[in-house]
């Protein structure tokens, strides 16, 4: 006859091997299919969406999911991506993943559409939507990046020149809030409460125009003598304020400081008519999305986080001269190759 001892082992050893088992099957065996399609909403075209789709195009290949990509012709267009979402939400799809450009206006049809399917947001949120989840970096601290590097290129102060898509996105607004926060950080809080060196002389948006960023920054550059550093929130901006600078003789005299990490942007730095990036991974961001989209529809919500509604934030990395590089290896040895 077994002992007390002997059978509460065996008890718990067959426990054990019961919950191993059933978390194996639940983990390889889910309740339904992936979706047959799933629908990836960008907020415009360029590089940077392109390597969004990169991601995402490679997630859904290897689950064997349908990608159904949708990009407005006009960057920051929410009338278009309005559009695009509404005919989104009576499609056969199975999952959305939309960068929203004005999430208060398309809140509600967000909700709507998470009614029914399992809807993500990547790159910019809508925390006040019932979307499922959101994929991205955490832009205040984005923001607070970006205000270290313009600290550390213009070192004795002077003017600064923000320009913005516009003030409707999530992630801009956010931006807006680390930058300020950490520009006006003091380095002597005993002395005076805020960094009198530098002030900022505005958050300039263009609405997605390139001849309106252009046009602001020829104002700016011809109307300020004292700018010294211009930050570009938005990966489209930063080509076009690095060619007017360069058009305009003043890359020596102004410091550029862009989000995101083009091609152009890239050479910019290592020419030197470009100060530093803020890195993202849009890559990385598709490819999350549309993970976490699969598992939704699949039943297994373990891969959304327990706090956060659901966000899962990525880091981003601050670029100079010296990174570049070892930055490029690393987004070459991707496949399909990207170029964000």
């Amino acid at each position: 006859m077994f002992s007390s001892k002997a059978f509460w082992a065996l008890t718990t050893i067959a426990i054990a091997a019961v919950l191993l088992y059933r978390s194996t099957v639940e983990w390889t065996d889910p309740k339904r299919p992936s979706p047959e399609s799933i629908a990836f909403i960008t907020g415009g075209e360029g590089p940077y969406w392109q390597a969004a789709i990169d991601g995402a195009t490679a997630a859904a290949d290897e689950r064997g999911i349908r990608l159904v990509v949708h990009q407005p012709k006009n960057s920051e267009d929410v009338a278009e991506q309005m559009q695009i979402l509404s005919v989104v939400s009576s499609s056969d799809v199975g999952a959305v993943a939309i960068s929203p450009v004005e999430p208060e206006r398309q809140a509600p049809l967000i909700t709507q559409i998470g009614v029914t399917k399992p809807i993500v947001t990547f790159d910019s949120d809508a925390a006040k939507s019932g979307r499922h989840g959101y994929i991205g970096t955490s832009n205040f601290s984005a923001g607070l990046v970006a205000g270290t590097l313009v600290k550390s290129a213009i070192p004795e102060g002077g003017e600064i020149a923000v320009l913005m898509a516009n003030k409707t996105k999530e992630n801009l607004i956010e931006r807006q809030g680390g930058i300020r926060t950490r520009i006006a950080e003091s380095p002597n809080p005993e002395e005076s409460p805020t960094d009198r060196r530098y002030k900022i002389l505005g958050f300039f948006t263009d609405e997605g125009d390139d001849a309106a960023c252009e046009k602001q920054i020829r104002d700016l550059v011809d109307g300020h003598p004292d700018l010294a550093c211009v930050v570009t929130l938005n990966s489209r901006q930063g080509p076009v304020v690095m060619r007017t600078l360069e058009d305009l003789g003043a890359t020596e005299r102004v410091k550029l400081i862009a989000f995101d990490t083009s091609d152009a942007i890239l050479d910019g730095i290592e020419a030197g008519t470009v100060y530093a990036a803020v890195a993202q991974d849009p890559y990385k961001y598709g490819y999350e999305a549309i993970s976490m989209l699969d598992s939704l529809c699949r039943g297994d919500e373990r891969q959304l986080p327990m706090v956060g509604r659901g966000a899962v934030h990525f880091s981003v990395e601050p670029l100079r001269q010296g990174d570049v590089e070892a930055f490029r290896k690393r987004t070459e040895s991707r496949h399909p190759v990207s170029k964000g």
